[in-house]
Protein backbone atom coordinates (compact mmCIF):
# COMPACT_ATOMS: atom_id res chain seq x y z
CA UNK A 1 0.00 0.00 0.00
CA UNK A 2 1.13 3.46 -0.87
CA UNK A 3 1.07 6.15 1.69
CA UNK A 4 0.69 9.33 0.31
CA UNK A 5 1.67 12.11 3.33
CA UNK A 6 0.69 15.78 2.15
CA UNK A 7 1.74 18.90 5.05
CA UNK A 8 -1.09 21.23 5.74
CA UNK A 9 1.00 23.99 3.99
CA UNK A 10 2.75 23.15 0.56
CA UNK A 11 6.38 24.47 0.63
CA UNK A 12 7.45 26.46 -2.13
CA UNK A 13 10.84 25.33 -3.58
CA UNK A 14 13.29 27.21 -5.82
CA UNK A 15 14.75 26.24 -9.13
CA UNK A 16 17.54 27.79 -10.86
CA UNK A 17 16.02 27.73 -14.85
CA UNK A 18 18.07 28.67 -17.46
CA UNK A 19 16.98 29.65 -21.38
CA UNK A 20 19.56 30.40 -24.11
CA UNK A 21 18.71 32.77 -26.67
CA UNK A 22 20.83 33.91 -30.22
CA UNK A 23 21.95 36.63 -31.06
CA UNK A 24 24.15 38.25 -34.04
CA UNK A 25 28.02 37.68 -33.68
CA UNK A 26 30.40 40.48 -31.76
CA UNK A 27 26.92 42.66 -30.12
CA UNK A 28 27.65 45.75 -28.36
CA UNK A 29 26.84 46.29 -24.67
CA UNK A 30 23.69 48.12 -25.05
CA UNK A 31 22.66 46.07 -27.80
CA UNK A 32 22.95 42.82 -25.19
CA UNK A 33 21.32 44.45 -22.21
CA UNK A 34 18.34 45.20 -24.48
CA UNK A 35 18.39 41.60 -25.70
CA UNK A 36 18.57 39.78 -22.27
CA UNK A 37 15.89 42.07 -20.74
CA UNK A 38 13.45 40.89 -23.32
CA UNK A 39 14.14 37.15 -23.39
CA UNK A 40 14.16 37.44 -19.19
CA UNK A 41 10.64 38.94 -19.72
CA UNK A 42 9.60 36.50 -22.23
CA UNK A 43 10.99 33.71 -20.17
CA UNK A 44 9.34 34.81 -17.02
CA UNK A 45 5.91 35.12 -18.79
CA UNK A 46 6.34 31.52 -20.59
CA UNK A 47 7.00 29.92 -16.93
CA UNK A 48 4.63 31.71 -15.94
CA UNK A 49 1.93 29.98 -17.73
CA UNK A 50 3.82 26.47 -16.67
CA UNK A 51 2.64 27.47 -13.14
CA UNK A 52 5.78 28.84 -12.09
CA UNK A 53 6.61 31.93 -9.83
CA UNK A 54 9.89 33.88 -10.60
CA UNK A 55 11.20 35.07 -7.20
CA UNK A 56 12.78 38.78 -7.74
CA UNK A 57 14.87 39.07 -5.20
CA UNK A 58 17.70 37.10 -7.25
CA UNK A 59 18.63 38.72 -11.03
CA UNK A 60 19.23 36.99 -13.56
CA UNK A 61 22.83 35.93 -14.57
CA UNK A 62 24.60 36.36 -18.13
CA UNK A 63 26.59 34.06 -19.31
CA UNK A 64 28.60 33.54 -22.53
CA UNK A 65 29.30 33.99 -25.55
CA UNK A 66 28.58 29.98 -26.11
CA UNK A 67 28.89 28.93 -29.51
CA UNK A 68 25.39 27.90 -31.27
CA UNK A 69 23.73 24.49 -30.55
CA UNK A 70 21.85 22.98 -33.17
CA UNK A 71 19.15 20.96 -32.24
CA UNK A 72 18.70 17.52 -33.64
CA UNK A 73 15.55 15.31 -33.51
CA UNK A 74 16.60 11.83 -32.20
CA UNK A 75 14.18 8.60 -33.48
CA UNK A 76 15.75 6.03 -31.12
CA UNK A 77 14.88 2.09 -32.66
CA UNK A 78 12.67 0.45 -29.99
CA UNK A 79 14.67 -1.81 -27.65
CA UNK A 80 13.26 -5.64 -27.45
CA UNK A 81 12.06 -6.96 -24.50
CA UNK A 82 13.01 -10.28 -23.18
CA UNK A 83 9.74 -12.50 -24.96
CA UNK A 84 11.29 -10.79 -28.00
CA UNK A 85 15.01 -12.18 -27.44
CA UNK A 86 13.91 -15.65 -26.18
CA UNK A 87 13.67 -17.35 -29.55
CA UNK A 88 17.41 -16.01 -30.74
CA UNK A 89 18.48 -16.01 -27.46
CA UNK A 90 17.15 -19.92 -27.50
CA UNK A 91 18.95 -20.57 -31.00
CA UNK A 92 22.18 -19.22 -29.75
CA UNK A 93 21.95 -15.82 -30.83
CA UNK A 94 23.72 -12.97 -28.27
CA UNK A 95 22.16 -10.00 -28.24
CA UNK A 96 24.17 -6.47 -27.69
CA UNK A 97 23.40 -3.00 -26.96
CA UNK A 98 23.31 -0.81 -30.15
CA UNK A 99 21.76 2.21 -28.47
CA UNK A 100 23.66 4.94 -30.72
CA UNK A 101 25.81 7.48 -29.11
CA UNK A 102 24.24 11.11 -30.14
CA UNK A 103 27.18 12.88 -30.17
CA UNK A 104 26.61 16.34 -32.32
CA UNK A 105 30.13 18.60 -32.47
CA UNK A 106 29.79 22.29 -31.45
CA UNK A 107 30.91 25.29 -33.34
CA UNK A 108 33.63 27.15 -32.33
CA UNK A 109 32.99 30.55 -31.12
CA UNK A 110 35.48 32.59 -33.40
CA UNK A 111 33.67 31.04 -36.68
CA UNK A 112 29.78 31.06 -35.44
CA UNK A 113 27.63 33.35 -37.30
CA UNK A 114 26.06 33.88 -34.12
CA UNK A 115 26.29 33.72 -30.35
CA UNK A 116 24.28 32.03 -27.53
CA UNK A 117 24.06 33.48 -24.32
CA UNK A 118 22.45 31.92 -21.34
CA UNK A 119 20.34 33.51 -18.87
CA UNK A 120 19.63 32.10 -15.30
CA UNK A 121 16.78 32.85 -12.47
CA UNK A 122 15.03 31.49 -10.01
CA UNK A 123 11.21 30.54 -10.23
CA UNK A 124 9.35 28.67 -7.17
CA UNK A 125 6.52 26.17 -7.28
CA UNK A 126 4.25 25.13 -4.87
CA UNK A 127 6.13 21.25 -4.46
CA UNK A 128 3.62 18.43 -3.39
CA UNK A 129 6.05 16.11 -1.42
CA UNK A 130 5.55 12.05 -1.85
CA UNK A 131 6.86 9.55 -0.25
CA UNK A 132 6.92 5.87 -2.26
CA UNK A 133 8.53 2.96 -0.46
CA UNK A 134 11.17 1.05 -2.56
CA UNK A 135 10.44 -2.17 -4.18
CA UNK A 136 12.83 -4.01 -1.58
CA UNK A 137 11.03 -2.47 1.27
CA UNK A 138 7.85 -3.38 0.04
CA UNK A 139 5.89 -6.13 2.63
CA UNK A 140 3.57 -8.61 1.49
Amino acid sequence: MTLIILPRQLDEKPYRLRCRFLIERQPTARRLDLEKVRVAERFVADMRKQGWRHDARYDFRLRGPLPPVELTTLHPKPALTAAQMLTGVLAGQGFRDESPVEAVAAGQIPTAEAWEYEIAGVFTRRQILTEYADLHEEIR
